[in-house]
């Protein structure tokens, strides 16, 4: 074995040829979940959620571990072999931590990488549909100065990640996916949130966030009048009705709810996933530096939100208004098929 080559094998039952053409087959609804080696504590609600996914798709499972320990000088050939042999055992640990949530006939294949967990994940995510990773506890200015595996991970890979903490496993929920969408960003949130809403079989709801700046004043600030909340909230609907309409026409089997809100973000979309699902948002801005891609907003949402949170790879609204991919919203009666509007 070389230094820089994996461990990799199925893990399925079977015949393994037959487990490898059908990891081919649905290479693009290939689900990675990350596998840290703290112990069954510190990824069982991430295995819980990609059962829960993989019983609602056609999707292969693979378990993924980097042995590369961070901030560790680089190990001999020996160290690596360590790192590898150990790395194996701990995802045949998570194997077995997982068998009594899923089918025995899963496709399940086992990944130990010698790389940092950061570093596996995110050459994995080249090929995923989707990672899923478990949020640590601890504050969030923890997180940001220790540069945490699962923001940086949401903040760099190529597919939508999952983060997921322990107390959020096992919960009720009834309303379904709820995506966050901005004026110029949500586009790739909304086409990622409606088709997990499509295999969930639940409604999907968008929401849009705004509010109006007080006039400032010598004696403090104005607040808006009545024509300019109108003309506020017109150009709030025109906002999400023209994202909306660019998923819905794929969807049609979704119930799809558009929601116009005043008010702070954060809290409106808390108080909107108190039952969901999921919630999914795009990442404040695609970056290579650590977790900064996220932004504070993110951050707050994956230490509070009731539900797991989806993070998906920025896509300007802007830059498909300019290539002809968006069409006006329709703003007489906003009678779009299969799309309630609210405020």
């Amino acid at each position: 074995m070389t230094e820089d080559s994996p461990l990799e094998r199925d893990a399925s039952p079977g015949d393994s040829a037959t487990a490898a053409e059908l990891l081919d087959a649905v290479a693009t609804s290939r689900i990675v979940v990350g596998i840290g080696d703290s112990g069954r504590d510190h990824y069982e609600a991430a295995l819980a959620l990609a059962a829960q996914m993989l019983q609602q798709r056609a999707a292969v499972l693979n378990l993924v571990h980097g042995c590369t320990p961070r901030f560790a000088i680089a190990p001999s050939g020996g160290a690596v072999e360590r790192h590898l042999v150990r790395g194996q055992q701990v995802l045949e640990e998570a194997q077995l931590a997982l068998s009594s949530m899923l089918d025995q006939n899963t496709p399940i294949t086992l990944t130990a990488l010698p790389q940092t967990g950061i570093d596996a994940l995110l050459h994995e995510s080249n090929q995923a549909a989707v990672v899923i990773v478990q949020r640590r506890s601890g504050s969030s200015i923890r997180h940001i100065y220790s540069g945490s595996t699962s923001a940086t991970v949401a903040a760099q890979a190529a597919c939508p990640v999952i983060v997921v903490r322990h107390d959020q496993s096992g919960t009720d929920s009834t309303s379904g996916v709820v995506v966050g969408v901005t004026p110029d960003s949500g586009l790739r949130a909304l086409e990622v949130g409606i088709a997990e809403a499509a295999a969930r079989n639940c409604p999907l709801t968008a929401v849009y966030v705004w509010d109006l700046q007080f006039s400032p004043t010598f004696g403090g600030s104005i607040e808006p009048d009545g024509d300019e909340l109108a003309e506020a909230t017109r150009w709030a609907d025109s906002v999400l009705a023209r994202a909306v309409a660019t998923v819905v026409k794929d969807h049609h089997d979704v119930e799809v709810r558009a929601l116009s809100v005043r008010g702070v973000v954060e809290n409106a979309l808390l108080q909107e996933c108190e039952h969901a699902e999921l919630l999914v948002v795009e990442r404040h801005r695609d970056t290579q530096l650590a977790s900064i891609g996220l932004g504070a907003l993110t951050r707050h949402l994956i230490d509070h939100a009731p539900c797991p949170v989806m993070i998906t790879p920025r896509n300007d609204i802007r830059d498909q208004v300019e290539a002809g991919q968006l069409t006006e919203p329709d703003l007489a009666g906003n009678a779009k098929e299969g799309v309630v509007h609210d405020r």
